[in-house]
């Protein structure tokens, strides 16, 4: 938590959100197709086990209780160091990623991806 207080509080000292984290088209095609195939499993924005939400999903939803999105595509407020941060690290019932499961530039497009309708 203090890793992410600390991100947060020189994102946002900096100035460093929403724009300043711009992606282009081909590092965000990469994001959706590599959130899609390692996050989207457990993450995914629909319904899906017998219109239950998968475990990923659900967890966030019931942690938000509404005040956020469960699914991660509909964030507005993710910023990339974040997200590089939960991949590397994990968190709650998320495990961890390696760099031989998901490289530095793929966690970036990732990262890049999720972060694409971020509010300044």
């Amino acid at each position: 938590m203090k890793t992410f207080i600390a991100i947060l509080g020189a994102t946002t000292v900096l100035g460093v959100v929403g724009s300043a984290f711009a992606a282009d088209a081909g590092q965000l095609a990469m994001g959706k197709e590599r959130f899609d195939y390692w996050c989207d499993t457990c993450h995914a924005g629909d319904p899906r086990e017998a219109g239950r939400f998968l475990p990923g999903t659900a967890s966030l939803n019931a942690k938000y209780n509404g005040s956020r999105p469960g699914a991660l595509v509909d964030r507005t407020d993710l910023l990339p160091p974040y997200v590089e941060l939960v991949i590397r690290k994990g968190m709650e019932g998320m495990p961890f990623f390696r760099k031989t499961e998901i490289s530095d530039t793929e966690m970036k497009a990732i990262a890049a991806y999720l972060s694409r309708n971020t509010r300044q």
